[in-house]
């Protein structure tokens, strides 16, 4: 028998007793405890404990149990309030503050060898000498090469606290020499902007991953830079951006407003409303702002677009988001770990709540309800988006908002149905066109230190003769002749762009896959009309 159903009933029993425990723990002045009842209680929990771990007639880990037990527990209070394992604390605790300590490269495991793809400028590998290509042997003397080693076993040595130091041997095929590298690990930033470029001669691009302690400095940078280079307006994409701080995306909206116009409000169990409003007139007051947005834009995301639409300072292109309108507090428990509890909801600056049902309780339900919009027709028809008319909302330029369920764009662009078949997405799956295109640099990394980024965008072209040494590689050929025109096109692009990646970074990737994206096209469009009516 599957030993999770075994321990199913014990873990609704934990659940309980986990539920009184916290309780007891928060011990809010509103619901007092007596001491008597508090004592009672703890040794209540700490007893059914020990009876599971020394008399149950299995050996069980409890502390997997009652990590078990805890997510369980809070998925059935709402899908955002989530449990951190004292294990993923680091990592967690990483993403917020957006970076971490180690050597300062992007590897993949490549015949057998941990191979650097690019090393982070101006990070301590750059600063060593490793170059991208280079075949990293051993670490602190251990081998970490060949066919009988598991790379992945050692990768977390490059890893480690700042100002320690760690001994990589390295071979270098372009010189046909091995190396010893010493590196002394630093602070390595993990950056929220993916991309940051002029879309045309007037309107600059910006393009989010999450929002991170460090995200609106880095949103800053890139406006200022670009706001020299001649942007009048400006088209931020926050597609598939899952959110984050919200403190951080609040900061990037005030940079949008004028002083005092509201940009969210969150509302509390017991009705404590907290206004948030523009701070001082932002960086970004005049130019015209086109937000993207899709079914992977959640959260922090939907505060920016939620406050731009309202206020009418933004035009919002793309697909109905997410829908996350609930806001979590992180909580420390005495083990090291912590829970990410849901203690407001937040509205937008109309009044209105994007958080989508969760009636019924169904995590993966709620999870992948994406799968559900491209079923009802959703993600290829306008007119299939479900709006509630009991939730219809007024800008104060006239404009009709929807809450219940997301944002839903001013400007819809149904998916791109091209790449999501699902032939396609087998061939561009399982890490085929990610071995193939690594290949490919490593096979012309000298012919390619020649070029720069703007070579390569502007010039490089993926020929026929790629494209069927990809095909070949793969071991694809049977679908050659499914392929049209388009798919083809797009698959080049792809290419192109995954090249582009591992010489150049994040920034030439989406840069060169923009150049067909239906999205970006018609937000230029939006700002082309706009300039027109002006």
């Amino acid at each position: 028998m599957n030993k999770r159903l075994i321990y199913l009933p014990l873990a609704f029993a934990l659940c309980i007793v986990a539920g009184i425990y916290w309780g007891l723990k928060l011990n809010y002045p509103s619901k007092p405890v007596s001491l008597m009842a508090a004592n009672m209680r703890e040794k209540k929990i700490k007893q059914l404990i020990n009876y599971i771990e020394y008399e149950y007639v299995d050996e069980v880990n409890t502390d997997s149990l009652l990590d078990m037990t805890i997510t369980d527990m809070l998925r059935r209070l709402d899908p955002h309030s989530t449990y951190i394992s004292n294990e993923n604390v680091q990592r967690a605790n990483e993403n917020i503050q957006g970076s971490f300590d180690g050597i300062g490269i992007e590897f993949q495991i490549y015949r057998d060898s941990l191979t650097v793809v690019k090393v982070v400028p101006k990070g301590p590998s750059e600063k060593a000498g490793l170059k991208g290509g280079d075949r990293i042997v051993s670490i602190n003397g251990k081998v970490v090469a060949g066919a009988d080693v598991d790379v992945n076993d050692f990768v977390g040595e490059l890893k480690g606290v700042r100002g320690t130091s760690v001994l990589l041997g390295v071979w270098r095929p372009l010189e046909n020499k091995q190396l010893d590298v010493k590196i002394v690990r630093d602070k390595i930033p993990l950056t929220s902007l993916d991309a940051a470029y002029m879309a045309n001669a007037e309107v600059g691009f910006i393009r989010l991953n999450r929002f991170a302690e460090t995200t609106h400095q880095e949103f800053l940078s890139a406006l200022k830079s670009l706001k020299n280079k001649g942007m009048k307006d400006l088209i931020l994409d926050l597609r598939d951006n899952p959110g984050g701080l919200l403190g951080s995306a609040i900061n990037i909206a005030d940079e949008f407003l004028s002083s005092k116009q509201l940009i969210v409000y969150t509302e509390d169990r017991n009705s404590k409303t907290r206004y948030t409003y523009a701070k001082s007139n932002g960086v970004f007051l005049n130019g015209k702002i086109v937000v993207l947005i899709n079914e992977g834009s959640a959260s922090a995301s939907e505060v920016i677009a939620g406050a731009l639409q309202d206020n009418d300072r933004a035009t919002i292109v793309g697909r109905r988001s997410f829908g996350k309108g609930l806001v979590q507090e992180e909580m420390s428990l005495p083990d090291g770990s912590k829970v990410r509890l849901t203690t407001a909801r937040y509205y937008t600056p109309t009044g209105r709540s994007i958080q989508k049902p969760y009636e019924t309780g169904d995590y993966k339900a709620y999870q992948s309800e994406s799968f559900q919009r491209f079923e009802s027709g959703e993600m290829v028809n306008k007119d299939s988006i479900k709006v509630r008319e009991d939730l219809k909302f007024v800008t104060p330029g006239g404009k009709i908002v929807f809450g219940g369920g997301g944002i839903v764009p001013d400007f819809f662009v149904p998916i791109d149905t091209t790449s999501s078949l699902t032939w396609l997405y087998h061939i561009l799956g399982y890490g085929r066109i990610d071995q193939f295109t690594f290949s490919y640099v490593d096979d012309h990394r000298k012919t390619f230190q020649k070029w720069t980024a703007e070579q390569f965008v502007e010039e490089f072209e993926v020929s026929e003769a790629v494209l069927d040494e990809f095909i070949a590689q793969a071991q694809l050929t049977k679908y050659r002749s499914r392929i049209d025109a388009k798919t083809i096109d797009y698959i080049k692009a792809r290419i192109k762009a995954l090249i582009g990646r591992n010489l150049f970074g994040n920034a030439v990737f989406f840069e060169i896959l923009h150049q067909t994206d239906p999205m970006l096209e018609r937000a230029l469009e939006v700002l082309k009309l706009d300039s027109e009516a002006a």
